[in-house]
């Protein structure tokens, strides 16, 4: 399809995670950059179609953005979708093993012998969730110096679709996903956990934070890796995605959303009051909540980047997915990762403040 000559819609789809993607959109800054251009910036929500829901996990619509978790992109790219990854974020988030808190289970060689949960949607052929739990588990096996051998993967079949649970609409930044979803995922292996048909669940970020606060879960194997650590292998990167055909054809455009991007992560270190308003309205929980999932210096992790720590992080997950049977085929990821358009942003907003 030829986008070279115009386009006069810009679609995007964000997960429920910290983003700039989050500001940038409720802030209404999206919108405002490309009005005077007669672009349209429309949420994948405002659609009637499903099919261009689905677009969050499949990457079909285009010249689209996605700013999330990292497991569709790649499963999409595999696939043969048409998407670049753009950047990368790396906000702090809680991870963990949990159990019941009479379970007996209270450290990482409790995990021996126990039957873990692996959920498996009948429904979707993107399954982002057990791709993360399986990754939970082999960090977690490797902290308490045990493998695969040495406990049960007892998989807890889920026949409710991913899109059962989103909400679509046409309010303004409206996201397919919030608190419905967040509440939802693991429903299946919270009532397999409580019947006693497994001892031990993953779970992460505001999901973690429910569940804990709703059941009374104790950590088993706390998995929190900040950048800092430098521990690729229990981190989980937020990836900013775009139609190949977008970046190829209309770079203006993709380095101008970019850069309202740039434009979020400064202004949330002076706002956080405002920052946590939205944060807790992206990812589904009470704002008392937002920094046990993720943590009280959130504000100022919402850059994004393309640092070879990063990039070294999405290939080894890229790697972890393929192992584990997820991708189609191997990824070429010099060809899907294209640092040009967030290095023009970046000059751009140097650029734009110098003069302010």
């Amino acid at each position: 399809m030829d986008i070279s000559k115009s386009v006069d819609a810009l679609w995007y789809t964000r997960c429920p995670a910290p983003t700039a993607a989050s500001i940038a959109i409720r802030e209404g800054w999206l919108e405002q950059e490309f009005a005077s251009d007669g672009i349209a910036v429309q949420s994948l929500a405002s659609a009637h179609d499903p099919r261009v829901h689905l677009s969050h996990y499949n990457h079909s619509q285009p010249n689209s953005f996605r700013f999330g978790g990292y497991v569709p992109p790649l499963v999409s790219a595999s696939r043969g979708a048409d998407l670049r990854v753009l950047g990368l974020s790396w906000p702090d988030r809680t991870a963990a093993v949990l159990a019941l808190p009479d379970s007996g289970m209270r450290g990482p060689a409790d995990l021996r012998g126990a039957r873990l949960s692996v959920p498996k949607r009948l429904k979707d052929s993107t399954d982002w969730w057990r791709a993360l739990v399986l990754s939970g588990y082999e960090s977690a096996l490797e902290v308490a110096g045990l493998s695969l051998d040495d406990v049960r993967l007892v998989e807890v079949n889920i026949d409710r679709p991913y899109m059962a649970d989103a909400t679509a609409g046409q309010a303004a930044g409206q996201s397919l996903w919030g608190a419905r979803s967040q509440f939802a995922v693991q429903r299946e292996e919270i009532t397999a956990l409580l019947r006693g048909e497994v001892d031990a669940i993953y779970s992460d970020a505001a999901m973690g934070e429910i569940v804990k606060a709703a059941f009374g879960l104790v950590t088993v194997v706390d998995l929190t890796a900040p950048e800092e650590t430098n521990n690729i292998s229990m981190a989980q990167p937020l990836v900013l995605t775009a139609t190949g055909s977008l970046v190829e054809q209309r770079p203006d455009l993709v380095v101008r959303w970019i850069t309202r991007l740039l434009d979020a992560d400064a202004w949330a270190r002076a706002h956080q009051s405002r920052v946590l308003q939205i944060i807790a309205q992206d990812v589904g929980l009470p704002e008392d909540f937002v920094h046990g999932a993720y943590s009280s210096r959130i504000y100022q992790q919402l850059d994004v980047s393309m640092s070879p720590l990063r990039v070294r992080m999405l290939e080894q997950k890229a790697a972890e997915l393929e192992r584990w049977g997820f991708l189609q085929q191997p990824l070429d990821m010099r060809a899907l990762l294209d640092p040009a358009p967030l290095q023009q942003a970046q000059a751009l907003w140097r650029e734009r403040n110098q003069r302010a």
